[in-house]
């Protein structure tokens, strides 16, 4: 019995511990760390192309409509890639439409 009860003891202790770590929120923290902007903290522009493998084209941005139809150089395909370096967030923007690249609650691209 003395073993038994050594080994099943600290099975509440750690059941515990991971209840606590499951019901911690962080996504104050994130917020936080996002807003926050230090000195090292950035923001990078590259112009690039997205290729599609199912067309075989580049992805276009025409407004608020997308086209997996572009040529390589089309001016509708060159878009603007946002970049923070702290905080994650990518933004994605069509150099001559200004639109940006977003997603309907459908999971459909579209322009905004």
């Amino acid at each position: 019995c003395l073993m038994v009860c050594s080994v099943l003891s600290p099975l509440p202790i750690r059941s515990q511990m991971f209840a606590a770590e499951e019901n911690v929120d962080f996504r104050i923290h994130v917020e936080n760390q996002t807003r926050a902007r230090d000195d090292v903290s950035r923001k990078q522009l590259r112009l690039y192309q997205l290729y599609s493998r199912t067309s075989g084209k580049h992805i276009q941005v025409l407004g608020r409509r997308i086209s997996a139809k572009g040529e390589d150089g089309d001016k509708y395909a060159q878009l603007l890639v946002e970049t923070d370096t702290f905080g994650s967030q990518v933004r994605i923007k069509g150099k001559e439409t200004d639109f940006y690249l977003c997603m309907n609650r459908k999971g459909k691209l579209v322009g905004k």
